[in-house]
């Protein structure tokens, strides 16, 4: 039964609410509101993206956030803080994920981290049970695993789903650098070439690299797949959220 696995999810920690209103605080603290648009646009281009690869003019601006456990990255900058990330999780099953985000009115399923791509396995499963009407959104940092291509293609078959793919260096000195671990480049390249493969809907997003480095990525990628990969992606600047002000280091 798709409802029996039961989901790691992170509560918003103490850090964390320094950036939330209350009122987008959701089931006591176990999921958030996001509106895309709060910090006054431009950080999170989704919902403009998604009318671009869809055709469509629905309002996505506002999601429904789910923060799930554990991370093989450590970066400096990460809002969601060492305690949330790494932190007490609850057990919460498919089921209950689904009825609280019918619950919630929001069009927009956030599935994230962390890594919430440690949970790949499993989205299916989520996937099968939302609405018809949900939007399925997370993220792949392309170095928590080797994707199996029979889970890509689960994934790719549902056609209201649109995932980021967070790329935040093009060396080994930069991701580490950026990331606080060594870069696994056989799997980086392999997981983005099965995302290619199957078909699942992403774009690129560029975080902690100066432009010079971003053009070198691109120039590897264009040759490698194309010039489509390219499509929709875009740099993230590096925010001093007050969850990390005087927060000790990863």
């Amino acid at each position: 039964m798709h409802s029996s696995y039961c989901w790691s999810v992170m509560p918003l920690c103490e850090r964390q609410l320094r950036d939330i209103n209350p009122e987008d605080v959701l089931c006591d603290g176990l999921y958030r509101r996001c509106n895309i648009y709060k910090g006054g646009g431009g950080y999170d281009k989704f919902e403009a993206i998604y009318h671009r690869r869809f055709h469509s003019e629905e309002k996505l601006n506002e999601q429904f956030v789910v923060q799930l456990l554990g991370c093989p990255l450590r970066c400096p900058y990460c809002y969601v803080t060492e305690e949330g990330i790494r932190g007490q999780p609850a057990r919460v099953s498919t089921q209950r994920l689904v009825s609280d985000f019918k619950d919630s009115g929001l069009p927009v399923f956030h599935l994230m981290g962390g890594a919430p791509a440690i949970y790949l396995e499993h989205w299916p499963k989520l996937l099968a049970e939302l609405p018809d009407s949900a939007v399925f959104h997370s993220d792949f940092l392309l170095q928590e695993f080797e994707y199996p291509v029979h889970t890509l293609e689960s994934i790719a078959k549902h056609k209201r789903n649109l995932h980021a793919v967070s790329i935040k260096g093009s060396n080994e000195k930069e991701f580490l650098t950026n990331t606080g671990v060594a870069f696994n480049k056989s799997m980086f390249w392999k997981n983005l070439d099965n995302l290619v493969d199957t078909g699942v809907q992403f774009y690129l997003t560029y975080t902690g690299m100066p432009q010079e480095s971003i053009d070198r990525f691109n120039e590897v990628a264009v040759k490698r797949y194309g010039g489509s990969i390219l499509r929709d992606s875009f740099a993230i600047g590096i925010v001093q959220y007050e969850a990390i002000k005087d927060a000790p280091a990863f």
